[in-house]
């Protein structure tokens, strides 16, 4: 996870100062914090030179110098807490996960048909859904 709270915390800056700084909401600078937003690569370079760090040091990332053991665990728990939230299972995750996709999939025939009943050509909807024609004529 980014170090962005630490540095602000550490400054004796405010969420509102950020958001100010970064022309957006201080709700966002919070969703920043947390993770549930990922920085944007303009984001991480006026924050750096806001608070005179290292894109490294500002996402959290091992410094030069660590060992190579220190940089894989580092990085690995990094990338994880990135990709899915502590408080689940990878197992529960990786189910939602799929679930989520299962669900497009559901919606995306359901529109491939509609396209189909509204008269569209087979061959448009194949472009426009990147699906095949041999995918689409066996969801007909």
């Amino acid at each position: 996870m980014n170090q962005l709270k630490a540095l602000r915390k550490e400054r004796n800056i405010s969420q509102a100062d950020i958001a100010r700084e970064l022309g957006i909401k201080p709700a966002a600078v919070s969703k920043y914090e947390t993770g549930r937003v990922p920085l944007s690569e303009d984001s991480i370079v006026r924050l750096c030179e806001l608070f005179g760090v290292s894109a490294d040091t500002l996402l959290g990332l091992p410094q030069p110098g660590a060992s190579a053991s220190e940089k894989n665990s580092s990085m690995l728990s990094k990338v994880m807490g990135q990709i899915y939230p502590a408080s689940l299972t990878m197992e529960d995750y990786l189910c939602t996960l799929l679930n989520t996709i299962a669900r497009q999939k559901k919606q995306m025939d359901q529109t491939i048909r509609n396209l189909h009943m509204c008269g569209i050509p087979t061959a448009t909807i194949a472009r426009v859904t990147a699906a095949s024609e041999d995918e689409i004529l066996k969801l007909l």
